[in-house]
């Protein structure tokens, strides 16, 4: 990765100051050149019974923000982008998991830090995070019960949350937040390096339950767990070794309504992954008996917990709806959304423990159509070079928000890191990006900082440098689909 640093001295911060285009708002910019590890989290030491780890910071960045009349102080870290508990001071954090022994208990102490304080601060509030069709203003609301009183929140720069399992491991989320902040006093702590202790109590020494491993997970879990290299390795190859007609479950399971027509095409899905090496099933409606929300739930934490071999994952084949025979029904998130991923959440921790598609094809013609497709595309996926050379991004502009920040820095590194020629179609939904600057949502500074000219440089300082904002249409997006384009990238 480019790291772009603005000057590098040893032992000390560097302070530079930049003007930002949303108003003459000083943004201080801070650089520990002797950090105890890299930004973030590191192991350090791995024992029988605890792990080190630390925690430094490398670089911060102080802004200024006007706060309801009030300018204030916004903290801001790399790759850092959500704001704290609504009311509460702003401070950024992150979490990471963590992997225990099955049956375990884990406990965090602080070994070391190494701190500096900054005085007379003050520290604006986290907003409220706004629906995705609220276009008003930021709330930002103190909360008085934290703001009031004197003392350092949080109380602890370093947290574990409460156990819970991904996929059968059983783990915890270790927390850091590298400040503390006084209201009253108005003192800011910066932690540049913690280096803390996990012990782990009780339990066995086996992490994770091979019953649930996957060879299509293990890349999650290795992304997601800190300490992904405590699981066990396990040689896909030699797992299902037997004949798998002798044992329940599969890898791959298809969820099909009753009609001819489901059932067929969910065979020939079934037949083409068995061919790649997927293990692959097909049940109907009928066959589990339900189309219930419910009543599907039920049957999905049953196979989960009972199948000697747990699916990795579940395509349900046909729309949305009660009509068994060429429908499945989904739950209902909050009273107003559809959801399969509430099937995917087997232990009620809000995750998913298997992996949820839908094919929402209605009838024989767009089952054929849509099922083709794919199989098309696996078997002979298009050689042309344009075909990967092209990629489509499409957004509307709204100053308000992230938009085109998304689609933009997902197009800058295909350009800039793989050498693409992206296609851009663009229209104006709310502001002028002739003018105005990449938004003007909160901790937008973070974000361009990480993506812009001075860190990865997939996005200009300015989004007048790029221009071309204007005039897409539905059928641009369609031609340029049809000009051969591996990917389309909306926002």
């Amino acid at each position: 990765m480019k790291r772009i640093y603005f000057y590098r001295l040893l032992l000390i911060a560097v302070f530079t100051f930049s003007v930002s285009v949303s108003g003459l708002i000083a943004q201080q910019n801070i650089h520990y050149a002797d950090a105890w590890g890299s930004q973030g989290y590191s192991i350090i030491e791995k024992k029988d019974q605890a792990t080190v780890i630390n925690y430094s910071l490398t670089d911060l960045t102080l802004s200024e923000q006007l706060v309801n009349d009030e300018m204030m102080k916004e903290i801001m870290l790399p790759g850092e982008f959500l704001p704290n508990n609504q009311g509460a001071p702003n401070l950024p954090g992150s979490g990471r998991f963590l992997a225990l022994p099955q049956g375990a208990t884990a406990t965090v102490s602080i070994l070391s830090a190494r701190k500096e304080t900054i005085d007379n601060i003050d520290i604006a509030p986290s907003p409220e995070i706004p629906w995705d069709d609220q276009d008003t203003p930021l709330v930002y609301a103190k909360n008085q019960t934290i703001y009031n009183t004197d003392a350092f929140y949080p109380s602890t720069p370093v947290t574990l949350s409460e156990k819970t399992k991904i996929r059968g491991v059983d783990a915890v989320t270790i927390g850091v937040t590298p400040f503390q902040y006084n209201p009253v006093t108005k003192q800011l702590i910066i932690y540049r390096d913690i280096r803390f202790e996990v012990q782990i109590e009780g339990g066995n020494d086996q992490y994770g339950d091979e019953r649930y491993r996957s060879r299509y997970w293990d890349p999650l879990l290795s992304d997601m767990l800190l300490n992904y290299n405590d699981l066990p390795k396990i040689d896909y190859t030699q797992k299902y070794t037997h004949n798998t007609k002798d044992v329940t479950g599969c890898e791959y399971l298809i969820v099909t309504p009753n009609a001819t027509e489901f059932t067929a095409w969910a065979d020939t899905i079934r037949r083409f992954r068995n061919k790649q090496g997927i293990h692959t099933k097909v049940l109907t409606l009928a066959e589990i008996g339900t189309n219930t929300a419910n009543g599907l739930e039920d049957y999905f934490d049953e196979i989960y917990s009972t199948w000697e071999i747990v699916p990795a994952a579940i395509l349900l084949l046909g729309d949305y709806g009660a009509n068994a025979e060429t429908q499945i029904t989904s739950p209902i998130w909050d009273g107003y959304c559809v959801s399969d991923n509430i099937f995917a959440d087997v232990t009620g921790n809000s995750m998913p423990d298997i992996v949820f598609a839908r094919i929402t094809a209605r009838n024989a013609g767009e089952l054929e159509l849509m099922i083709n497709k794919f199989i098309h595309y696996e078997t002979n996926p298009p050689t042309a070079e344009n075909f990967y050379n092209h990629p489509i991004t499409a957004l509307g502009w709204q100053t308000e928000r992230w938009f085109q920040i998304c689609s933009e820095t997902v197009g800058g590194f295909w350009k800039n890191e793989m050498g693409k020629e992206p296609v851009r179609i663009n229209a104006v939904y709310g502001g002028n990006p002739t003018v105005d600057p990449w938004s003007t949502a909160t901790n937008t500074y973070s974000v361009t900082s990480y993506f812009g000219p001075n860190g990865l440089g997939y996005i200009p300082e300015s989004p007048s440098e790029l221009g071309g904002w204007s005039g897409g249409t539905a059928q641009q997006v369609v031609n340029a689909i049809n000009d051969g384009a591996f990917m389309l990238q909306h926002r």
